[in-house]
């Protein structure tokens, strides 16, 4: 007993003089003590240091401190973290609110579902990004045989699962009195055609609204407009000339020079077009009646947007039909009340119904003469600063504008001085701008989250249909599609296809059609995503061998 006593008064004493000594002695005197150990001692060193040296502090720490620290970690890196132990792969999995900013991180809609597996979806959109980088995500295919050459399609619209088609140079070996072109509706889903029929006068650009009807514009200044479907097939009125697919609804005359852009609303019975004249037209859908002209554009029209009341949110504009034009040289915007308002009775409404302020200001269709927004495409403040390079793709998703600023860069095959810029169409503010460091042809599309741009045709290795991360600010992959000559400025040979994935990738939006276009030997390019990008492919299985692999650590 005296011993011990002993002991430890001479350990306290040796503890004492221990933390008196500077830290190089210190240093010196466990070396000293180190070389003096045995086996025993050592092993002791060696099962009590790591407590000392590493601590566990996803263990230690609260968890609202561990969270915080694990939100520095990349999404791959943090996936890292799991395969650790079973312990941390436990705690991690279940810091939901982590997972649900991984998500973000990576490019997943998290408003589709109230209640998800964050863990599995950010694996899952993980893996999607790293296929799109590789361009493994998109499968390519070649439909061929549809016109007879040396027809070519000249433009494309994609809408509800259903490719439309139109045609221009079959004249070519055709008298004048025989001149026949067509348009082909092709299925997605069934990949057949779905309907084809003759139109007079080649395609300049189309769009289709399915399974209603599809309007074709065309490069002798006119206009017309199809039924898609029988409205009553297998109907006792055969004599019903609305019955028929592909029967002509509306002829519209009275462009000068071809037509280059068109849109319409069926429920709002609209149809506007623009054309090389330099005007825009307004017409009555079902009628052919035309209801308003804007001429005097400063250049061709080379797209344009109509956006009803029911579809767009800009509130200093609310209650009127917005009408979007872009030409080489700016982009504008003009609204009108719709027609269902009777001007000279607002007054009379007001006072027996709430009538939005905006309504009562704003300007009838027949009355509509100055615009709402003008957005200058070219560079007017210094003569000695290289003017804007126009580029086509013009966007408008209810709220706010986009299209693309490029500077002219002829040195250069790829490398380009571009800017996908996102304005407030109420105020005329830019809200958005990301630069790209490549030539662009033209911006296909573009959601919340990520754009889809066409990029020059180089090689078989240079993906010129590219995804950009609207968050991120870069090029985060794609894939590579054959060189598709332009049939008008706007590139109406090439067609966006769904778009719900812009919002964010969802198992159910990573389905479908990604894009297709329109090549120089009659076929039509098509790009979908491949089967299982549009998989879960994160099982428990998939969740188990993670935490065994990290049991090997």
């Amino acid at each position: 007993m005296e011993k011990i006593v002993q002991f430890d008064g001479w350990l306290q004493g040796v503890v004492r003089k221990f933390t008196t000594l500077s830290s190089d002695e210190q240093n010196e005197t466990l070396n000293e003590l180190i070389s003096c150990c045995g086996s025993e001692q050592l092993w002791h060193l060696q099962q009590k240091l790591p407590d000392f040296l590493y601590r566990d502090f996803v263990l230690l720490l609260p968890p609202e401190v561990t969270e915080k620290i694990l939100k520095q970690l990349s999404p791959s890196t943090l996936l890292t973290a799991c395969r650790v132990s079973k312990l941390w792969n436990k705690k991690i999995s279940e810091m939901t609110q982590l997972w649900k900013s991984q998500c973000f991180q990576v490019g997943c809609n998290l408003r589709s579902r109230s209640e998800e597996n964050f863990k599995a979806n950010c694996v899952r959109g993980l893996k999607l990004r790293y296929k799109l980088s590789e361009g493994t995500a998109w499968c390519q295919e070649s439909l061929v045989n549809l016109v007879k050459p040396p027809g070519r399609f000249s433009a494309l619209h994609h809408h509800k699962g259903h490719i439309a088609g139109g045609t221009a140079d079959s004249s070519h070996t055709m008298s004048a009195e025989d001149c026949r072109e067509s348009v082909v509706i092709w299925s997605v889903h069934t990949n057949r055609v779905k309907v084809s029929f003759p139109v007079s006068g080649s395609v300049s650009c189309i769009k289709l609204h399915y399974p209603a009807q599809v309007v074709c514009g065309h490069f002798d200044g006119t206009l017309s407009s199809h039924q898609v479907m029988g409205l009553n097939d297998g109907a006792s009125h055969k004599s019903d000339r609305r019955s028929s697919p592909g029967q002509l609804l509306q002829k519209f005359r009275l462009h000068t020079a071809p037509v280059l852009s068109l849109d319409f609303d069926v429920e709002e019975d609209i149809l506007v077009s623009g054309s090389a004249d330099c005007s825009t037209k307004i017409w009555e859908l079902s009628t052919g009646k035309l209801l308003k002209t804007l001429a005097s554009q400063s250049h061709w029209v080379l797209s344009v947007i109509f956006s009803s009341q029911i579809n767009q949110t800009i509130q200093s504009l609310k209650g009127r039909h917005i009408l979007l034009i872009m030409t080489r040289d700016d982009i504008q915007l003009y609204s009108w009340i719709p027609d269902r308002y009777d001007v000279k009775d607002l007054e009379e409404m007001s006072g027996e119904v709430e009538v939005d302020e905006s309504i009562k200001e704003g300007q009838s269709l027949k009355d509509m003469h100055y615009r709402d927004l003008y957005i200058p495409l070219k560079s007017v403040t210094d003569a000695a600063i290289q003017s804007f390079f126009f580029t086509p793709g013009l966007h408008f998703d209810g709220e706010k504008i986009s299209f693309i600023r490029q500077m002219p860069m002829f040195d250069t095959q790829t490398i380009g001085d571009a800017d996908i810029v996102t304005v407030d169409a109420g105020s005329g503010k830019i809200v958005q701008g990301v630069h790209i460091n490549q030539k662009i042809r033209k911006l296909l599309a573009i959601g919340e989250r990520f754009a889809v741009i066409l990029l020059p045709y180089v090689d078989s290795k240079y993906k010129n249909l590219a995804i950009v991360d609207l968050l991120q600010r870069e090029v985060i992959g794609g894939c590579t599609v054959p060189h598709s000559r332009a049939s008008t400025p706007d590139f109406s040979q090439v067609s966006i296809g769904d778009i719900a994935w812009l919002d964010g990738f969802t198992e159910i939006s990573t389905k479908g059609l990604v894009a297709c276009l329109a090549l120089a030997d009659s076929s039509i390019q098509t790009i979908t995503w491949t089967a299982d990008s549009a998989k879960n492919e994160i099982s428990c299985d998939t969740q188990d061998k993670l935490v065994r692999s990290g049991s090997r650590w």
